[in-house]
């Protein structure tokens, strides 16, 4: 195949694709999530802030193995 055929091909048309990274097309996902929100502490939720650095898995030292195993 050669290059020159490759870029001369049409580029596609995305006028009947819908555009779901748009602002408007994600209203409706952060209304419901706000609404979600407000039931929740309307209803005696506490929202708990998470400190940044938090872990909940502690990182731990390598374990050596090797040698260990079965022949």
């Amino acid at each position: 195949m050669k290059l020159s055929s490759m870029a001369k091909a049409a580029p596609k048309s995305t006028d009947n694709i819908p555009d779901v990274h748009s602002v408007e097309a994600r209203e409706p996902a952060r209304s419901e999530i706000a609404s979600d929100v407000e039931k929740f502490l309307d209803g005696g939720g506490e929202i708990e802030e998470v400190p940044r650095n938090f872990r909940a898995d502690p990182p731990r030292r390598p374990e050596n193995n090797y040698g260990r195993g079965s022949i």
